[in-house]
């Protein structure tokens, strides 16, 4: 178990660890690599997942069910929404409302929803990344083209898989 200042919200909970390099295909359908799948259905009972744009870099970040139940305890609750300036109200709008959710299939197929696919433009290819809580999902093209000191590592890993699949962009 794990300790945090959340109290018990991070015990019993898998970690989303690891990468891969998935295919996508025409319709936005992609597998979630195993790893990252097998996190996910140990933290909920649906196998669901919860899409939205990640709140600092141009990708995806994909989290379970159960994490949404966590994600609303961090946010520092008002008692009315007309008092403050706004930015828990803000908070809350951009962590559920700007989110869809997808469900997978036991071999963890699911379809990225389309406005998030556009706007993370992922085309045939899907970045996946573990990000502790949650995991991200890149174009590769993005990824290489991003110049963020912070990813330098994941590019260098993604590189290294689009080298293993001879793929070019």
């Amino acid at each position: 178990m794990r300790a945090s200042k959340w109290g018990s919200a991070l015990q019993d909970r898998d970690l989303y660890e690891g990468f891969a390099l998935q295919a996508v295909d025409e319709k936005g359908r992609v597998a979630i690599p195993a790893d990252l799948r097998s996190a996910a259905e140990r933290n909920s009972d649906v196998r669901q997942v919860v899409v939205g744009v990640h709140p600092f870099d141009p990708c995806l970040s994909v989290h379970d069910l159960g994490w949404s139940q966590t994600k609303y305890a961090r946010v520092d609750r008002e008692e009315s929404p007309f008092e403050g300036d706004g930015s828990t109200v803000r908070a809350k709008r951009r962590a559920f409302g700007a989110v869809e959710r997808a469900q997978f299939d036991a071999s963890g197929r699911f379809v990225i929803p389309p406005f998030f696919r556009k706007k993370a433009k992922i085309a045939r290819l899907a970045f996946f990344n573990g990000a502790g809580e949650t995991f991200d999902i890149w174009a590769p093209e993005v990824l290489m083209a991003d110049t963020d000191p912070a990813n330098a590592d994941i590019r260098e890993i993604c590189e290294f898989l689009l080298e293993q699949k001879g793929v070019t962009l």
